[in-house]
């Protein structure tokens, strides 16, 4: 409002001027007013180029003003923008919260159900586990109960079977007689087995050997099974033989015998084999010597005795009276003497040094049976090395038994 002032005034002083120019120049210098007016003219033309640069400056400022009015005009606008979009979205925001407020009811059910549900789906899987545990349980008895029959039926065609071949071979004993050899039966442990209880003489295959093989059973002294190799009781067999008839087996198997080398040596060979020395002297008393391992070699290795776990009370001290040596008759001599022990002291033997045993010296009977270097001796006490023996049974079974 004041610049539009100072224009009109401007303006109105310009006007005034106009006539005055038309004065004779010629009168300037000497009219007093002209004088006045000069100065006058000047002043006026210095406020009007200081009016003109104010009036430059109030431009200037007036354009900056106006440039700040329109920013602030457009801040203005966008705060006014910012201010409804705000609203706007409280607008929403309050619509929203009315539906959550009409929804918060509606999922709180939701979420009560669905806790439900889980629940019952949770008991519902208990119980599915306790039918599944129940369903293995029931289905592992029924395996077991199957195999416990399978078993069983196994057992029972296996002893059906056992019964039928016993039956056969007892079929067979009936026909040919109690002496007749049946198929399988190697030992008396076999026999045992076959259902024969008794102390007798049977008949058995021994492997390697064509011809079946009679021999005496013992079977019910100290667990039984025992097959007889050596029996001395009365002197009525002759043990000074030859390498072929201790090869062969002699005597009489009710009474003094030798089963023979060969076929000790084969049944020795086929199975593990223990075996036990009993001793009877004149008095009464009764010794016996047990080895837990028993086997004979070959002829090749002169029928070679191999013995282990000594057990018994027919030692002497901490001396094992038979130790593993090779056997010697009177026309094969394979002991380690210089000399002939076979012939210095009779029958055929497991010879070491001639040694402290021969069961098979010649039998002196009662009366005669001290001091009897070549008697039937085993050394067992300090009292008398060369005591002849009343009777001597040596007896070999499987280990097993």
């Amino acid at each position: 409002m004041f610049l539009c002032s100072l224009l009109l005034l401007v303006a109105a002083m310009t006007a005034a001027q106009e006539p005055e120019k038309q004065v004779d120049i010629t009168d300037r210098n000497h009219h007093p007013m002209v004088h006045m007016w000069v100065l006058t003219g000047n002043w006026i033309d210095n406020v009007e180029n200081e009016l003109k640069n104010n009036m430059q400056t109030l431009q200037k400022v007036l354009n900056q003003v106006l440039s700040m009015e329109h920013q602030m005009l457009e801040a203005l606008s966008t705060t006014d923008k910012q201010e409804k979009d705000m609203q706007e979205q409280s607008n929403r925001l309050r619509a929203l919260y009315g539906r959550n407020s009409y929804l918060d009811p509606i999922m709180r059910i939701a979420e009560a159900q669905q806790d439900s549900q889980l629940v019952g789906l949770q008991d519902v899987r208990k119980q599915i586990q306790q039918l599944l545990d129940l369903q293995n349980s029931t289905l592992t008895s029924i395996q077991d109960s199957l195999q416990a029959v399978s078993s069983t039926s196994g057992l029972r065609h296996q002893k059906q079977r056992h019964l039928l071949e016993t039956l056969r071979e007892l079929i067979h004993l009936a026909d040919h007689g109690p002496g007749a050899a049946v198929p399988g039966l190697q030992d008396c442990q076999d026999i045992h087995k076959f259902g024969l209880n008794d102390d007798s003489i049977y008949t058995i295959l021994v492997p390697n050997v064509i011809e079946p093989k009679r021999v005496l059973c013992v079977m019910g002294t100290n667990g039984g099974d025992w097959t007889v190799i050596q029996h001395r009781e009365n002197g009525t067999v002759n043990f000074h033989r030859n390498w072929q008839d201790y090869k062969q087996g002699f005597g009489d198997l009710s009474g003094e015998h030798w089963l023979g080398n060969e076929v000790v040596h084969q049944l020795s060979s086929s199975k593990n084999y223990s075996l036990r020395v009993e001793l009877e002297d004149w008095d009464g008393n009764m010794f016996y010597a047990n080895f837990e391992h028993f086997q004979l070699g070959s002829e090749e290795q002169f029928y070679r005795i191999f013995l282990d776990k000594y057990s018994g009370a027919a030692s002497f001290g901490e001396h094992q009276i038979l130790k593993s040596n090779n056997f010697s008759t009177i026309d094969a001599d394979h002991d380690n003497c210089a000399c002939n022990c076979a012939e210095a002291l009779s029958g055929g033997w497991w010879f070491d040094n001639c040694g402290p045993s021969n069961l098979n010296g010649i039998y002196y009977p009662a009366g005669e049976h001290l001091h009897k270097v070549n008697g039937v001796r085993w050394h067992h006490s300090l009292e008398d090395p060369t005591y002849s023996l009343r009777s001597s049974r040596m007896m070999i079974r499987p280990l097993s038994s």
